[in-house]
């Protein structure tokens, strides 16, 4: 008796599984439980299984996988939907055939070309060698999308006893799946505790930004812009650090991303912009000398019709000059974004606040571009100089494209200079005022206002 249950248990759980992972074959594909284009058990029945098996883990390993197609949307445009329909159900077959554990074992589309697998699994150590071996096996071996360039990404979670929730599990997974960028080689990431550590971080830059904004714990910081000339100080660009309560001070390429993806970047851009306005308002009581200061805008700004009336409002509560401030775009957001940032340049100048094109020479580099957008400095990238600084065709390059921007009536401003000879070649082609770390680093106010003006004379 003992036996036959053995076996018994044998047989359900084959049966189980060949039904689970492909009921195509079976003829049951108008059963809501079942994906209807592969299969494939839909993605609810697939939590549900796999969260019953989670929960009552104690002693087991298993493996949870969430794989995609890079930009598949495209490849559906291109090839057709059909052909994309067909691809999936191809990817899928070859996964099942692909599997060797026979129990335990559940295989779903999410939606679109989003997947997730749930299985068995003890050799930790090699989980992505072999998952990335399966993804290229099978975009070598594919025969609906030939001619396609084809990059499989996928996020592996090792699920081990005390693991949440399902949900837990695909998040995981699928957090490490999204770290895949489209440069990278590697097109398999493990979830581990690196990982795990800077989704801690993220999550925390995003749920404390309105206390961290409360608190003023977000420092503008002023990075000077000097002639090239007498190096007298010019202007100033806005840059801004995140002054933790645990005393890490974080570089915006840290929370800018996030602030971006959930929309919330705008409310920063504005909160340095009215500091940049206090600081100025501050100068004029003393009857400092001004330089304008620049402030980096997000491209969300560019849709919204009150960003203009905004900045001024900020203007006037402080009785700032609008001719003291200048808003910076970056060449690839101007163009993913034309006509938008057109009009908000447009819109910008009528009140007098200047506008400069960032980054130019980083991105797409397109020159009309240049030609008929509203701005009144243009600052060319550092990587682009380095770049150009190292031939004679580079150079010869570099100096028409200087000539060029200051014949069309735009101010130019090189970024990035951080040698004797970097500052000597731009000099030599034109570029009259620059900015980097020759000159100077970014520098709280207190330490620009004393670079700038000098000490302040002690009260009596």
């Amino acid at each position: 008796m003992s036996q036959l249950g053995e076996l018994t248990k044998l047989i359900s759980a084959h049966l189980a599984r060949s039904q689970a992972l492909n009921a195509s074959h079976r003829g049951i594909l108008s059963i809501p439980e079942y994906d209807p284009l592969t299969g494939l058990l839909s993605f609810c029945l697939f939590k549900d299984e796999v969260e019953r098996i989670i929960v009552g883990n104690e002693n087991n390993t298993y493996v949870m996988v969430y794989t995609d197609v890079e930009d598949f949307k495209y490849l559906n445009q291109k090839y057709g939907y059909s052909l994309g329909d067909q691809f999936l159900k191809e990817f899928s077959s070859f996964i099942i055939k692909s599997i060797k554990s026979e129990t335990s074992v559940y295989f779903t589309r999410i939606i679109s070309d989003q997947f997730a697998l749930f299985m068995p699994y003890t050799d930790n150590g090699q989980a992505v060698k072999q998952v990335w071996k399966i993804n290229h096996e099978f975009i070598t071996t594919q025969q609906i999308l030939k001619n396609a360039h084809l990059r499989i990404r996928t996020g592996i979670y090792l699920v081990k006893p005390g693991c949440p929730s399902a949900s837990a599990a695909l998040d995981c997974a699928n957090y490490a799946r999204q770290q895949i960028k489209p440069n990278d080689v590697c097109t398999v990431r493990l979830y581990d505790d690196e990982m795990q550590q800077k989704r801690n971080l993220e999550n925390q830059i995003k749920n404390d930004m309105s206390e961290a904004m409360h608190h003023e714990q977000f420092k503008v910081y002023l990075q000077p812009k000097f002639s090239l000339e007498d190096y007298s100080i010019v202007g100033a660009e806005a840059l801004v650090r995140w002054h933790r309560p645990d005393g890490t001070v974080l570089s915006p390429d840290s929370f800018v991303p996030m602030f971006e993806q959930n929309g919330r970047i705008t409310e920063l851009d504005f909160y340095v912009f009215e500091k940049v306005a206090e600081f100025l308002a501050k100068n004029n009581t003393l009857g400092r000398k001004q330089v304008p200061i620049s402030i980096n805008a997000s491209i969300l700004h560019a849709p919204d019709q009150t960003t203009v009336q905004r900045y001024l409002d900020i203007l006037n509560k402080y009785s700032v000059d609008p001719s003291l401030t200048e808003i910076e775009l970056t060449e690839t957001a101007t163009v993913s974004d034309y006509d938008n940032v057109r009009t908000l340049f447009q819109n910008l100048q009528s009140v007098h606040i200047l506008t400069s094109m960032d980054d130019f020479g980083a991105g797409y580099s397109v020159l009309n571009t240049v030609i008929d957008i509203p701005v009144n400095t243009v600052k060319i990238d550092r990587y682009f100089i380095v770049k150009c600084t190292s031939t004679e065709r580079g150079l010869y390059f570099l100096k028409q494209l200087v000539t060029m921007v200051k014949g069309l009536g735009y101010h130019v401003l090189c970024e990035g200079i951080e040698t004797e000879e970097q500052l000597q070649i731009l000099k030599n082609i034109g570029c009259e005022t620059g900015q980097g770390f020759w000159f100077s680093r970014p520098l709280p106010i207190d330490q620009y206002e004393e670079l700038l003006y000098g000490k302040a004379e002690p009260s009596d």
